[in-house]
């Protein structure tokens, strides 16, 4: 069976007038944004087709990516959509879908493409939006079999007014990328996209939450285990951060909500940390990955993870407990061996030593003075 072929039309032909800079070759995370955008396709096995315009010698020069096809704009002048007619008339037949970016949107996701490829795989002919937030957002993924209506569409609106007219076949994917609806327009947002990138690998609130509930749902009863395992995070890590410690808070709170993403699936914490991996949000898959046993605990590992590790271990469902509770052997729910029992000990033991590290640093017992504010008591 023939693979199925798609390609992506980056549209690269404008002014860039409302920021006066020329966007393409702003350099974002030691990439220009118009190599940035490519490698986005590329690493997709998607062919490229950049279309260039104004200051095209500059653009071309300026760029390193060599996997790409140069489709020139000749008619650039007349707006965005002369630059889609321009890369679409390039595009050969056997071609399955194709997708449409503005180069000014630099930081979606290479595996937000993959998402939109693998709905496209079970849902043909269908133009697929990303979706984040209930926010429509790039880039769309239009079907091959529209190229002739689409080229000789003569209308207002351009794209957009295109793609309306064909809104019985469009489909929905949800994405945990809020970057399908960021452009960069103004200084302003040029500033934020450098944010943004510095903190790329770690999913916002919004991000997590379209993470738990529609890219990977959870289960309720593991969704507030997760919900709780996070309150405890926070509390651990803020105190840690007020003793002068340097925590990513954002980062322990995304961690702790994912933990539990593979609940149920063989070594569940390998295979949440790979899911996460694969979205690219690799730094919290690396915490999630070592959430059960920090089975790397015998060489250096950070205070985050270990953070996240302990609040696990004070949570039982969604109830704070202690560590005695939570490692009884006399009340399980299965016969507990004497090898069983051995291991249970031996957790905890792991456990209670991470812990005595975390109250070092606080210089007070930690069930005591934090923990207590969820109710739970050294003594039980």
């Amino acid at each position: 069976m023939t693979q199925a072929r798609y390609a992506a039309i980056i549209l690269a032909a404008g002014y860039s007038s409302r920021l006066e800079q020329f966007k393409p070759l702003l350099s974002l995370g030691g990439k220009t944004i118009a190599d940035r955008v490519i490698s986005i396709f590329a690493q997709n096995n998607v062919d490229v087709f950049l279309v260039v315009g104004w200051n095209k010698e500059a653009m071309l020069a300026g760029i390193k990516s060599s996997r790409m096809t140069v489709v020139e704009n000749p008619d650039y002048r007349k707006g965005m959509f002369s630059s889609v007619l321009a890369g679409v008339g390039r595009l050969r037949v056997n071609y399955e879908a194709f997708f449409v970016m503005p180069v000014d949107i630099p930081l979606v996701r290479s595996a937000t493409v993959h998402r939109l490829l693998d709905d496209a795989s079970r849902h043909p002919h269908k133009i697929i939006y990303p979706v984040f937030d209930n926010h429509r957002g790039h880039p769309p993924l239009i079907p091959a079999s529209l190229i002739p209506a689409l080229l000789s569409w003569r209308q207002d609106g351009g794209l957009k007014s295109f793609l309306h007219s064909q809104r019985d076949i469009v489909r929905e994917a949800a994405v945990c990328d809020r970057n399908i609806l960021f452009d960069i327009d103004t200084a302003q947002d040029l500033q934020e996209a450098f944010e943004r990138w510095r903190r790329y690998d770690v999913p916002t609130e919004a991000e997590c939450s379209a993470i738990m509930n529609e890219i990977h749902p959870m289960p309720p009863t593991v969704r507030s285990h997760c919900l709780k395992v996070a309150a405890v995070a926070m509390v651990i890590g803020s105190r840690l951060q007020q003793r002068g410690q340097e925590i990513d808070l954002a980062m322990i709170r995304a961690a702790a909500l994912l933990h539990d993403l593979a609940k149920g699936m063989p070594d569940h914490d390998k295979e949440a940390g790979r899911m996460l991996q694969d979205m690219g949000f690799g730094k919290v898959g690396d915490l999630v990955a070592d959430h059960t046993d920090l089975r790397n605990a015998d060489s250096p590992t950070s205070l985050e993870a270990e953070i996240v590790y302990l609040a696990d271990k004070f949570v039982d469902d969604d109830n704070v407990v202690s560590l005695d509770k939570r490692y009884r052997t006399n009340d399980r729910r299965f016969a507990v061996t004497p090898e069983i029992e051995a291991d249970i000990l031996q957790r905890k033991a792991r456990a209670l030593g991470v812990k005595q590290k975390v109250e070092q640093i606080l210089g007070y017992a930690l069930e005591e003075n934090i923990l207590a504010d969820f109710g739970i008591r050294v003594r039980e």
